[in-house]
């Protein structure tokens, strides 16, 4: 591949608009959809037909539907850019995701609960059992962590909630105005970073490499 363009042999699917750019857009949210076997898949299915399922009772299918996949595509990216060379399938981006707003129902919703302090701790044990978990080889934490993020800010923008007081409301919309302020400058950023930002590092990367490989042969002594 030095000598030839051969990435969309590799790649496949669509194909490049340009030959030196990862203009691919649709990859950010294609391993959501795809897994790396039967059982790997029937995990997805089961947290669907549960946690997810539950969720969607209680918060609508667009608003489910909306922190799912940004957490899918926000894990995605940040994965891609902090392990490049390694390939990735699966939805536990979203699923982490989803994981997140439960947190997110439970602190909006804070009154309502009888035991919201036993409710949050629950919650938090599983997310940090997963993420130790997400330690095991071949499991890609990056994506579980940027998964969790966008969802955390994305539920706090869009899921249902009760106001207790004047206070309360005003309270909760500052919150939703910060949160989603940050979730489209984080998204704005991994989109930079790894579409424009990290094709100028690798070129930079590849001259240094260049360079240096020339340079070291150039010292290396030639035997008649």
């Amino acid at each position: 591949c030095s000598q030839v363009s051969c990435v969309t042999d590799i790649c496949g699917l669509s194909g490049f608009l340009f030959d030196d750019i990862p203009d691919q857009f649709y990859r950010a949210l294609l391993p959501t959809f795809m897994h790396a076997g039967v059982i790997h898949l029937a995990i997805t299915l089961v947290f669907q037909a549960t946690i997810l399922r539950d969720m969607e009772k209680f918060a609508g299918w667009w608003r489910i539907g909306f922190i799912y996949f940004a957490s899918g595509i926000g894990g995605t990216m940040l994965s891609a850019i902090l392990i490049p060379y390694q390939p990735e399938v699966g939805a536990s981006g979203a699923l982490y995701g989803i994981l997140a707003s439960l947190i997110v129902e439970v602190v909006v919703n804070w009154k309502i609960y009888k035991a919201p302090i036993l409710e949050l701790a629950k919650l938090l044990l599983l997310v940090a059992l997963l993420f130790l978990a997400g330690l095991l080889p071949w499991i890609d934490n990056f994506a579980h962590i940027g998964g969790f993020l966008f969802g955390f800010l994305t539920s706090f923008v869009i899921l249902p909630h009760v106001n207790f007081s004047e206070e309360d409301r005003i309270a909760k919309l500052v919150v939703q105005i910060v949160c989603g302020v940050l979730s489209v400058v984080l998204f704005s950023l991994l989109f930079i970073v790894f579409y424009l930002a990290q094709v100028q590092l690798a070129r930079i990367a590849f001259t240094l490499t260049a360079f240096r490989l020339r340079t070291v042969s150039a010292k290396t002594p030639q035997w008649n």
